[in-house]
């Protein structure tokens, strides 16, 4: 009877397992889908963590330059950061504004219509609506 329990569960289990699906992060082959205006409008360190909301507006040039502007949480302040970015091998690759020689690698983990969520760099998971 036992047997018959153990086979029914693994059978249901394969069976749910193949109607799951993850997130997958995506592979950018160049920058033209990140250019233009972005609100970042939230920030968290994971999908299932509590978002912290930002305001700020980020840039991507097509010359390979983000532009960072609006408040400033962590300085409470207005602000402005200009750094280099390029695309290596599918993820955004960033200066490291204030360490030379530094980068932050971000990957896109969703980009659909106007929304654009980025996993890395320092806070984790960061939201964006297209401007």
């Amino acid at each position: 009877m036992n047997k018959k329990i153990n086979d029914r569960l693994f059978g249901l289990c394969l069976l749910l397992g193949s109607f799951s699906c993850a997130w997958a992060d995506l592979t950018l082959t160049d920058n033209s889908t990140l250019i233009g205006h972005w609100k970042l409008e939230s920030v968290a360190a994971s999908l299932t963590k509590p978002k912290t909301e930002e305001n700020r507006d980020w840039e991507f040039r097509a010359d390979g330059v983000i532009v960072t502007s609006g408040y400033n949480r962590h300085f409470k302040t207005e602000d402005r950061h200009e750094w280099k970015y390029h695309i290596l091998d599918g993820k955004i690759v960033a200066d490291d504004p204030g360490r030379p020689g530094r980068t932050i690698d971000y990957s896109v983990y969703k980009m659909e219509g106007n929304e654009l969520i980025l996993k890395g760099g320092l806070e984790g998971f960061y939201f964006f609506k297209k401007q």
